[in-house]
Formats: C-alpha cells, sequence, structure tokens
C-alpha cells in the first residue's frame, strides 16, 4: 500500500481534492466544477504528486450524481475506474451536503474527507 493516499471529492458546483502522507497533509485544494476542467488536468494533477513523489498514490473519487468520472478519464464508460502506473483508483459513491455561500470563504476544514479517507484507508489493511 502506499504512504500516499488522495481523496477527490466532485460535485456540480466544486471539486475538493485532499492529499496526505503518513504524517501530514501534502495538498488541500477547492477547484471548479470537473465539467469545466481540461479532460485529463485531474488525472496530471495526481500523477504529478505522484511522479514527484515517486511513488503509486492510492485515489478515492467521491461523486454526487451530477459528476462523471468518465469525462475526466479516471472510469469507463460503465463506471470502471482507471487504475495507471502511478495510480490506484476507487470509485465511492457519497452524498456531499450542498451549501450555498455568497463568498468565497476559505479551503474549509475537509472533515468529510478525512473522514471518509481514513475510513477507507482503515478497510483495506
Amino acid at each position: 500500500m502506499s504512504s500516499i493516499r488522495a481523496t477527490v471529492t466532485a460535485c456540480s458546483s466544486q471539486t475538493r481534492i485532499l492529499i496526505r502522507d503518513e504524517c501530514s497533509d501534502l495538498l488541500i485544494a477547492r477547484l471548479g466544477p470537473l465539467e469545466q476542467a481540461q479532460r485529463f488536468a485531474l488525472r496530471g494533477l495526481l500523477e504529478a504528486v505522484a511522479l514527484w513523489d515517486q511513488q503509486r498514490i492510492d485515489v478515492v473519487l467521491f461523486a454526487d450524481d451530477g459528476s462523471s468520472w468518465e469525462q475526466v478519464g479516471l472510469a469507463d464508460a460503465l463506471g470502471v475506474a482507471r487504475d495507471a502506473a502511478l495510480l490506484k483508483i476507487d470509485l465511492v459513491p457519497a452524498e456531499i451536503r450542498r451549501r450555498r455561500s455568497k463568498r468565497l470563504v476559505g479551503l474549509g476544514s475537509f472533515v468529510q474527507e478525512r473522514r471518509l479517507l481514513d475510513s477507507v484507508a482503515g478497510g483495506r489493511g
């Protein structure tokens, strides 16, 4: 198992990315929706982190019904994850609470992503 784990949570309004190693957070990002991103941007970002640390990353993808991992090249048309040499991908359906904000309030705490990532990692052992 890789020492780097990533979780990507997507909904219609944003994409949240949390990448952690055994000790701390490596990357926390809140980006626009998947539909607005270039097709291979997310895969490229994840692979770049793997290359930087020179090891494979375990990636867990959570999405609401409006998000498609197929359009960003991380799953096929049947919803099967497309692993790569640098990425071990798992797809998990997630319900994301929708919260409207009139102003940018920062990246947030990523509590939900941390809890989900810890629960998935605990089940692999």
